[in-house]
């Protein structure tokens, strides 16, 4: 359970433009958030892309750092956003962008990781029993 296999990561560039294009966002710092979710009868599933853009972080050392603490929490923390996914059938993509020019630490990285996809969670939620209105 607590594996990132290649399945929960989202490789695939047009799966990943779409994302961009059609995705709805949010600030959390030190993350900006975009994220799309599908209603889907037969499967469920969380895939998720890390980015530490050179914009924000000029050395490819501390990008890499970012990015390996922000899988590392993703990994740990993962277990809700999934269960919610599958109890409501839903395909939901993410796309985590770190965007502080600060080298991070880990205990933030994990509380701002974890507040994205409480997030996202209350989000859809709100999105489903609000409107009643279907997830395309």
């Amino acid at each position: 359970m607590y594996k990132f296999t290649k399945q929960e990561r989202l490789c695939s560039l047009i799966e990943i433009k779409q994302l961009f294009v059609t995705g709805e966002t949010f600030l959390n710092y030190p993350f900006s958030i975009r994220y799309k979710i599908e209603k889907r009868s037969n499967s469920s599933d969380v895939q998720v892309v890390i980015i530490s853009p050179k914009r924000y972080q000029r050395f490819a050392v501390n990008r890499n750092r970012a990015k390996r603490l922000m899988r590392e929490s993703y990994r740990l923390n993962k277990e809700e956003i999934i269960r919610f996914a599958r109890e409501n059938n839903l395909a939901i993509q993410i796309a985590i962008s770190f965007v502080s020019q600060n080298i991070p630490d880990y205990k933030s990285v994990d509380s701002a990781i974890k507040r994205v996809l409480s997030n996202i969670i209350k989000k859809t939620k709100e999105r489903i029993e609000s409107n009643n209105q279907s997830i395309k």
